[in-house]
């Protein structure tokens, strides 16, 4: 269990430190805090603080951005890596044999098809196998993070720190499982690392942040002027997802997970592509590719740009325009594409943005109608999501906590505050840092969240006596001469179910073969309260387990206990022989089904 010691690494409870790492789909960070400090003051939190490329400037985050040299090795991470591949792009003809991830985490969003293995293309179109890309960046940050508490305590041993890494609610198993394996592969001891929920550890932070600048003057945190009871839900826009949880403050301060997560690939990163996507409109997207394998330089400055205006942009539209600078390689790429000198003539030619657009030089004057009509797609499948939600039991919930970067956004702000006006919208102070800061919270307090809701049926295969009242003849299989029903599913908990952490379904198993290393079960899985059979279509395999055996036997099957532990982040699963109460390393393998 992850709690226990090997001698060498002190237990969860006695190591000297937190230390977050909120991997985002843009942007990424860490921060920690000391047992010391959490006792006494539980926001003395550290956030590390990045100098932001060329204009030093300082961000809490940097971007989720990997260079690696053409043969595959690290050479920076962040603004770092966004400003040397720039260097390269300028400088090196050769720069396409570099390999330049960015905004990759993406890809572990509901793929049902993800394995260790999967590939992940970078800028260029070349491919690397993804754990490589998350572990290496994963590592960097690592190292980053020790090395900013080894400069602050010198002292420090790697050994007294836990790690809480965060991923999104809607994960699948198979997703949580290949970021607990990357962080391994990055040097994090599996015994000194907890995966948490983002918008569970957004809610967490939300209950000590001092919200008084939106709740009154007498520094009372949200559930400090919530009574027993209250119900709210978290919505954290990050760049990649929109993640909902559904919480209720309980009599102790605890928080109770009341309805299962939910969310969708709703995020900041949309309103870029949309962007884009209206360049390529306006001008042609070969103009588009060919900036990007040209000109990468300018791809990226022309993409800050724009990443400044989205985060300035107000919905009042006091401003007819935004300006925006352009790298003089975009419209020259325009004009040579479409065979002009002016682009104002391509903008003149096009009916759908004659007289909304003016250009200058090196500047495009466009209509905030425009503009905010990027945001517009985005917004909606988010808004409408929610209101669907809000036709079920959701709309009993009356507060809603909105965190992550995107949630800074006025434009997200207004629309929220416009649809919702019944409900209570409470946009904490630091919205962006929400997830990471909460995340500390959690690693010093894990036991806070008192149930969470099953987002699926669990459950096994099992073989029950035939029963030709109950069971189809198709399903009818002999098995020592005794007449079996195949496939029948075992139910070990219902979805929806609310499960308190450390909820456990026990089985016993045979292992019949004496040749035999391991013993195998598959675990199923199912959108339905009652499935039949493990082949029904609601169902699907969720991975299998594996538990080592000994290799010294005595006579007869070895009997073992498999139990599997839920309601916590991830499933967790331990196993015991019967006959000597010998406890077995027993793991779940969601990525080779």
């Amino acid at each position: 269990m992850e709690d226990a010691s090997d001698g060498a690494t002190p237990p969860r409870k006695h190591r000297l430190f937190v230390a977050a790492i909120d991997f985002g789909t843009t942007y990424s960070g860490y921060a920690f805090s000391s047992k010391d400090d959490w006792e006494k003051e539980p926001l003395k939190i550290h956030a590390n603080v990045w100098n932001a490329g060329t204009k030093s400037l300082l961000s809490t985050k940097a971007p989720t951005t990997l260079l690696l040299s053409p043969n595959k090795q690290f050479l920076a991470f962040g603004y770092d890596a966004e400003t040397k591949y720039t260097d390269l792009a300028e400088d090196e003809d050769d720069f396409e044999s570099y390999y330049y991830f960015n905004c990759f985490k993406m890809l572990l969003h509901n793929n049902k098809r993800l394995r260790r293995d999967t590939p992940i293309e970078d800028a260029t179109g070349k491919t690397l196998d993804a754990m490589t890309v998350f572990s290496i960046s994963l590592k960097y940050i690592r190292d980053h993070l020790f090395k900013s508490l080894s400069d602050k305590f010198s002292e420090i041993q790697k050994e007294d720190i836990h790690y809480v890494l965060t991923v999104p609610a809607i994960w699948d198993d198979n997703a949580k499982q290949f970021m607990r394996e990357a962080a391994v592969k990055a040097g994090i001891s599996k015994k000194q690392l907890s995966i948490a929920l983002e918008p569970e550890t957004a809610s967490i932070y939300c209950q000590y942040l001092n919200l008084s600048r939106k709740k009154g003057e007498d520094g009372a945190s949200f559930l400090d002027k919530a009574e027993e009871g209250t119900k709210f839900m978290v919505v954290d826009l990050g760049g990649g997802t929109t993640d909902i949880t559904f919480h209720k403050r309980c009599k102790d301060g605890k928080l109770k997970e009341i309805y299962s997560a939910t969310g969708g690939p709703w995020g900041g990163r949309n309103i870029n592509e949309a962007f884009f996507n209206f360049l390529a409109e306006l001008f042609g997207k070969h103009v588009i590719d060919q900036l990007k394998m040209k000109y990468m330089d300018d791809y990226l400055e022309l993409e800050r740009e724009f990443e400044t205006k989205k985060r300035t942009i107000t919905s009042d539209k006091s401003d007819k325009n935004v300006k925006m600078t352009f790298p003089l390689s975009v419209f020259d790429l325009a004009n040579k594409a479409n065979k002009t000198t002016s682009v104002s003539e391509i903008i003149n030619k096009n009916p759908k943005y004659s007289g909304k657009i003016n250009a200058k030089i090196q500047k495009l004057l466009i209509s905030t109608d425009i503009f905010l009509s990027l945001f517009r797609p985005t917004i909606e499948e988010m808004i409408n999501h929610i209101k669907k939600i809000m036709k079920g039991r959701a709309n009993e919930v009356e507060n809603i906590l909105m965190v992550g970067g995107f949630s800074e956004c006025d434009i997200v702000q207004n629309e929220f505050r416009k649809t919702f006006s019944d409900k209570k919208i409470i946009v904490p102070d630091e919205a962006g840092l929400a997830v990471l800061k909460g995340a500390v919270l959690y690693g010093h307090m894990p036991q806070v969240i008192t149930t969470r809701v099953a987002r699926h049926t669990y459950g096994i295969q099992s073989w029950p006596e035939f029963d030709p009242t109950i069971h189809p003849s198709s399903k009818r299989v002999i098995i020592n001469g005794v007449a079996r029903c195949k496939d029948v599913f075992f139910k070990y908990v219902t979805i929806g179910e609310e499960i308190s952490p450390g909820f456990t379904c026990s089985q016993t198993f045979q292992a019949l073969k004496p040749e035999e290393d391991t013993l195998e079960c598959t675990i199923h899985a199912s959108h339905e309260e009652d499935p039949q059979f493990v082949t029904d279509d609601s169902c699907f395999r969720l991975g299998t387990l594996t538990i080592p055996l000994p290799t010294q036997r005595s006579i007869g099957p070895i009997e073992i206990e498999e139990t599997m532990v839920f309601g916590e982040t991830e499933l967790h699963v331990t196993a015991k022989d019967t006959r000597n109460n010998r406890v077995f390393d027993a793991f779940f393998n969601f990525l080779d089904n």
